[in-house]
């Protein structure tokens, strides 16, 4: 097996009861796979018959419920499952959480989520570009079907989209300016499964001239206020479900002071300053992870478009706490922020499905996006 993954999912380690948001605690409900639940069914004990009590099936998957928090969490913070019998005997997704995988035959991806404390600690903390490397693992070929010809496509898509938004050549708002403005074409290839053009426009996007002509051609709505295209987005953000109340408390302090808090953009970006690599980095975190799956469903525009998103509205989270506190929030502040919105959004799929329901029936979203992106401050 070929395994590709980006140099931060070689370096992460879990923290475990050093953690200050254990993932234990959340709520989420587990599953539990097959091998695990057998194992759990074997046991002749308090604790596995403890086990066996508090996992339920739903649409023929087993689950843990763990309203409040696991309950096989020691008071130490520790799993009091893994130790009594081990790792190997916790479930799947225990082990691997916050870590994810794609598989294509004998060729897998990795990577690690920011809904995790450490991986979002990692990467404010990681100013080069991320780095991607493939290496050898010893692990069978999956058998899911999939279009080689295709994934071959898509696969140097995202690479040529990575290195824009890698190309700090150009500021952050601009490399997501370009993502935004290829995506039309991007997906009309996709949706004919047109392989040749894919590989063309791959060749066309990584000429430098060929980049600088769409930013420097790229004009904005007039009749469209920067203000009015963050509350259309705002909306959608107002109704989702939250875990805890904290991240839509920011949401609302943004809506009710955007003026405000756009009004302080230059400010904030001045401030800002080097550690804009933060940006980069949460765009390609999501272009990485998401636009593979493409291959099998064809949707590369809903990956791009929640992309860029999700990008800006972390931004606008780190602008309004400068708008707040008069000053650029700590990078322990900014992890935070990042780790709360990849748990509380990208981590709910309910909380996505209404973004991708938005990002398909929004007529007007391209031109909220360029006018976020390109308008003046």
């Amino acid at each position: 097996m070929r395994l590709y993954a980006p140099d931060i999912f070689t370096d992460f380690i879990c923290s475990g009861s050093d953690c200050k948001d254990n993932c234990c605690t959340v709520g989420w409900d587990i599953e539990i796979d097959d091998k695990t639940l057998a194992f759990y069914k074997s046991l002749d004990s308090d604790l596995g018959k403890r086990l066996v009590s508090n996992i339920y099936e739903e649409d023929g998957c087993h689950y843990m419920g763990q309203e409040g928090g696991c309950p096989f969490m020691n008071e130490n913070g520790l799993c009091s499952v893994q130790l009594e019998y081990g790792e190997e005997h916790i479930s799947d997704i225990c082990r691997e959480h916050p870590r994810f995988y794609e598989w294509f035959g004998d060729y897998k991806e990795a990577g690690v989520g920011l809904s995790c404390e450490k991986a979002a600690q990692m990467l404010v903390e990681h100013p080069a570009p991320i780095l991607f490397t493939e290496r050898q693992t010893d692990e069978e070929p999956d058998d899911l079907e999939f279009d080689e010809k295709l994934l071959n496509a898509v696969k140097k898509l995202r690479d040529r989209l990575i290195e824009i938004l890698q190309n700090r050549g150009f500021s952050v708002k601009e490399r997501l300016g370009i993502l935004l403005c290829a995506c039309d074409d991007i997906q009309q290839a996709v949706d004919t499964e047109d392989c040749g053009r894919l590989k063309q426009l791959s060749g066309m996007l990584s000429i430098e001239g060929f980049l600088l002509e769409i930013v420097n051609e790229a004009e904005c709505d007039k009749s469209v206020k920067k203000s009015e295209a963050y509350e259309s987005i705002l909306e959608i953000f107002m109704q989702m479900e939250y875990i805890r109340p904290e991240l839509k408390e920011n949401f609302s302090y943004a809506k009710e002071n955007l003026d405000g808090i756009l009004s302080s953009e230059k400010r904030f970006d001045k401030s800002y300053g080097d550690d804009r690599f933060e940006l980069e980095h949460i765009a390609v975190y999501f272009i990485f992870r998401y636009l593979i799956k493409a291959v099998r469903d064809f949707d590369i525009e809903g990956r791009i478009y929640s992309a860029l998103i999700c990008t800006v509205m972390i931004r606008l989270l780190f602008m309004a706490e400068f708008h707040k506190n008069g000053r650029l929030p700590e990078k322990e502040i900014r992890a935070l922020l990042i780790k709360e919105f990849s748990k509380e959004i990208e981590y709910s799929a309910e909380n996505m499905e209404m973004l991708y329901g938005f990002i398909y029936e929004d007529g007007t979203l391209f031109d909220s996006l360029k006018t976020i992106i390109f308008g003046e401050d």
